[in-house]
């Protein structure tokens, strides 16, 4: 099932939503698209989204979307953005952790991914920390309270022209909300699509707050995002669950995972985690530490089950693999193997007949279990003895 919240003052009719609608029902997934029109209140919007997901997965039925334009796979028209967190109580999923699942379970919540646009980012943000379902972010709002603040009192609505009432409480909802989302749990269930040319939200900030998740960051562009159509089968490749398209496919047995992506997407995480090992505990100086091949490079990152950064590696275009560092809390817990094996994956899959490192001499035997071989001399690199090893695939 894909949700699709849309943003403030929007609707169901939205670019963005008609589109994604009609993807699906070209895909004979009709019956798996559900967007509804969201009411002013973020309560009550939060409270219909949990909602739909409790009869729809919860009873395993296809249903209807109510407020969801009944032409909804049609040719597409325009975008805009929409109206914190129905209170706890009876109403509200339960299950395990903070947050609690939709009672159909597991199963049924892998199903579901919410993707949100503008302020129906940030309500796709609160439901998935909610359920532990993903969600895919498109120009989503962060500090939904203060921006929105700026948006009390009547409007009309993008699609329809119809009244739209924002009240002052609703900030205070919006507050609420926020509260309950300080961190993301698990970084790898999210997608962020941020665009640079964004004249209503800051994309930096959006950057800032999905560290460590996958992330799209498109150059120009705008907040109603108007080429989404380029980015679409990336979206749905994610939505939908794919195989290999998200970072949930490396889930290990004991809930770890590897995120990959380019610097823009994870290089807040991986320079924190390369500073830390390389510079203050191996004394490499800093202007060699981080160089210009980061943006040229797929880089990785090992996350816990509870969503704590372990360790990072990274890919260059010519198959080199480089700056693995794992941080000193997971050492020898086998941090290093999950990613340097799905850095090797990534490697095979892109055509790489091989890949090579410059492996540190203590290192050696860990690489060589991974089936790579010595050649050449010692050399040194900032000062730590280094020897050339390659693996053939």
């Amino acid at each position: 099932m894909i949700l699709y919240l849309h943003g403030f003052r929007s609707s169901p009719d939205s670019f963005k939503a008609r589109l994604m609608a009609r993807a699906l029902a070209e895909r004979g997934l009709a019956s798996d698209w559900c967007c509804p029109q969201l009411p002013a209140s973020p309560a009550a919007a939060l409270e219909l989204a949990l909602g739909l997901v409790r009869d729809r997965l919860g009873a395993g039925a296809a249903g209807s979307c109510p407020g969801a334009a009944p032409e909804a796979a049609d040719a597409p028209s325009g975008d805009g953005r929409s109206g914190g967190a129905p209170p706890a109580g009876d109403d509200t999923p339960a299950g395990e952790g903070e947050g609690g699942r939709a009672p159909s379970g597991e199963d049924a919540v892998a199903r579901l991914t919410v993707v949100g646009s503008s302020l129906g980012g940030f309500y796709a943000t609160w439901l998935a920390e909610r359920l532990g379902c993903r969600a895919v972010l498109l120009n989503p709002v962060v500090h939904a309270a203060r921006d929105l603040a700026t948006q009390v009192g009547s409007h009309r609505t993008f699609h329809g022209d119809a009244p739209f009432e924002f009240l002052p409480g609703y900030v205070e909802e919006l507050a609420r909300a926020e509260a309950d989302i300080p961190v993301l749990t698990r970084p790898e269930r999210y997608f962020l699509l941020a665009a640079t040319g964004d004249e209503v939200l800051d994309w930096r900030e959006m950057r800032a707050r999905f560290a460590g998740c996958r992330q799209r960051i498109i150059e120009g562009s705008d907040h109603g995002m108007s080429d989404f159509a380029d980015w679409l089968p990336e979206v749905l490749d994610f939505a939908l669950g794919d195989p290999g398209s998200s970072a949930e496919a490396a889930r290990d047995a004991a809930g770890r995972c590897v995120v990959t992506g380019n610097w823009d997407a994870l290089g807040v995480e991986a320079s924190r985690i390369r500073l830390e090992v390389f510079v203050e505990e191996q004394r490499v100086p800093l202007e060699e530490e981080l160089d210009a091949r980061d943006a040229q490079c797929l880089h990785a990152i090992a996350y816990d089950a509870d969503g704590q950064a372990m360790g990072t590696g990274r890919l260059l275009p010519d198959g080199h693999i480089g700056r693995m560092a794992v941080r000193r809390a997971w050492r020898g817990q086998g941090v290093g193997s999950l990613l340097l094996t799905a850095l090797m994956d990534a490697a095979r899959r892109r055509g790489d007949a091989e890949v090579v490192l410059d492996a540190q001499l203590q290192a050696r035997p860990f690489y060589a279990r991974h089936g790579f071989v010595e050649e050449g001399d010692t050399f040194m690199d900032a000062g730590i003895p280094h020897r050339v090893m390659r693996r053939r695939f």
